[in-house]
């Protein structure tokens, strides 16, 4: 992780400090080394800057294409690790950018119901298991709650690594779902 990347997630970490209550549990799951995928619900626009504030590693995120159109925040987003996809079909360049950075050793956060969701939201979208299965790295599940309103109590909670035992792509993101909902549910 270079200077200024460290830099950011410190300064990131005193700001959110003083706006909220965040309460960060099970980094540790976290493999310190090698290719692994965290797997998180997305309740909030903040979400992605939370997850590279607390994860022990830089993750690596792959985001809409819509918000790559913005000059101002497009440089930021993919100096942060960002990424775009088109979504509504497969995106080829996506999946091979995410297979690349699997490869490389790295973390690769996906918001696994493909957008922000505030209940219990659309089924999860299979790409996470496709990735696990083609990439032969862990799922990490990460459940994210509280709304992002100011001095709000927002809570992280981070799961054992889970190594599928099927081929199925849904099956994975069904499974790893699951593990998000329980991990919200016993916060």
């Amino acid at each position: 992780m270079n200077t200024v990347y460290w830099l950011l997630k410190w300064l990131v970490r005193l700001v959110f400090r003083g706006i909220f209550r965040i309460s960060v549990s099970g980094v540790e799951q976290i493999p310190y080394e090698g290719a692994v995928i965290v797997a998180a619900n997305h309740p909030t626009w903040l979400d992605p800057i939370l997850l590279g504030a607390y994860l022990p590693r830089k993750p690596y995120f792959i985001a809409k294409a819509e918000v790559f159109r913005y000059r101002v925040f497009n440089p930021l987003i993919r100096y942060l690790g960002g990424f775009p996809v088109h979504r509504g079909m497969p995106d080829i360049r996506a999946i091979r950018h995410s297979l690349r950075l699997l490869q490389e050793g790295k973390v690769l956060a996906i918001f696994i119901e493909g957008s922000r969701t505030f209940k219990a939201g659309p089924s999860p979208k299979p790409g996470v298991g496709m990735l696990a299965v083609k990439s032969g790295a862990p799922i990490v599940p990460v459940a994210i709650q509280g709304p992002c309103g100011l001095f709000s109590r927002i809570r992280i909670r981070v799961g054992r690594p889970i190594r599928p035992a099927t081929d199925s792509y849904a099956d994975i993101a069904q499974l790893v779902m699951a593990e998000i909902r329980r991990l919200a549910s016993s916060a």
